[in-house]
């Protein structure tokens, strides 16, 4: 291992002996301080810090590092690695939760790189929330994406290098949220989305919109009556796009109701991918608004409107990919469609 960048450059590091322990790789890293960029004077959590490589990495950038570790293996490591490079951080050995529960510091960034798949990752998450700045940053990895929401954090940003995923957090600010889509129809995928949203932000607008490279099956106010069955006793408002009088007026009603965040449901990575790049358009007519992405668990990934438009074109039953609130009236839509 190596110092990427700062004044540390191309210093080495001791690893740990044997396979057992896998250090955050050198591109991964790189990429990781790219894309936080200008971090000098920043106060900066290394939680789980192994070797201490990440929070050396942003010593070298200019940050004050505070590393964490419960293993004496790791403090001891971290240690030599500070004395190796001639470098200054703060080294404690406390269990994750316990430190965060103990610890007076507040943080601008936090970078927490658990055992890949932990069963208390989303704990760890909700507990490093508490001690964030405002505007504050977290960076998770995983081998997997993280799916649902965390508390008191907002994912914006996901990135993949080899085995690695680093997932990017900030802390989440006062505003409702704002769920749009063709919806059509509405899937479980979808009010699990709109559901975690709700929990996540308090409320949700909830849009039906249209796609302008398709046809909708059902009619704009089919689809309207289905999310509102679906959603029914959720804290959602639902709304139609082509209510308002074209965007400027549909995002001068977000802005004045504290719409803040543009909450996407995404399936995988190929779903992020295409979501970010819509993102970079988003931005400019909602400058206000903040994307915020929500990864659904594997048993939600084969779920999608398209799937079941060709179970109803192919005659079979797609109502368990229909939200309950919703079915009646979705059996009822359908066969006011079926030639008689």
């Amino acid at each position: 291992m190596r110092i990427i960048g700062g004044e540390f450059k191309g210093r080495t590091l001791y690893g740990f002996k044997g396979e057992d322990i896998r250090p955050t790789s050198d591109n991964a890293r790189e990429s990781l301080f790219n894309i936080l960029g200008d971090i000098k004077g920043a106060d900066f959590l290394d939680l789980f810090s192994g070797t201490g490589a990440v929070g050396i990495e942003a010593i070298s950038r200019g940050a004050n590092v505070v590393f964490n570790d419960r293993s004496r293996e790791s403090v001891a490591l971290t240690k030599e690695n500070l004395k190796k490079v001639g470098a200054q951080g703060e080294v404690c050995s406390f269990d994750a939760l316990a430190f965060i529960g103990s610890t007076r510091k507040r943080f601008d960034i936090a970078f927490l790189d658990p055992p890949y798949n932990s069963e208390t990752a989303r704990e760890f998450l909700g507990a490093v929330s508490k001690i964030l700045k405002d505007g504050g940053v977290v960076v998770f990895e995983d081998e997997k994406p993280f799916t649902g929401v965390a508390d008191g954090l907002v994912l914006t940003d996901v990135r993949r290098y080899g085995r690695a995923i680093l997932h990017f957090f900030v802390k989440k600010g006062a505003g409702a949220a704002v769920y749009a889509g063709s919806f059509d129809p509405i899937t479980v995928g979808h009010e699990r989305s709109v559901l975690a949203a709700i929990d996540a932000f308090g409320k949700a607008f909830v849009v039906v919109g249209e796609n302008a490279g398709k046809t909708p099956f059902f009619t704009e106010g089919e689809r309207t009556d289905m999310v509102k069955a679906a959603l029914n006793g959720a804290n959602a408002e639902v709304l139609r796009f082509s209510d308002f009088n074209g965007e400027e007026d549909y995002a001068e009603f977000l802005e004045k109701n504290g719409a803040r965040y543009y909450v996407r449901g995404i399936r995988d990575e190929d779903d992020f991918r295409y979501e970010k790049k819509a993102e970079r358009k988003n931005a400019e007519v909602y400058p206000f608004i903040t994307t915020a992405y929500i990864f659904c668990e594997d048993e939600f990934k084969g779920v999608s409107s398209t799937k079941v438009k060709k179970l109803i074109e192919k005659g079979k039953s797609a109502t368990d990919y229909i939200p309950s609130g919703a079915r009646a009236l979705f059996s009822g839509f359908i066969a006011k469609k079926q030639p008689k």
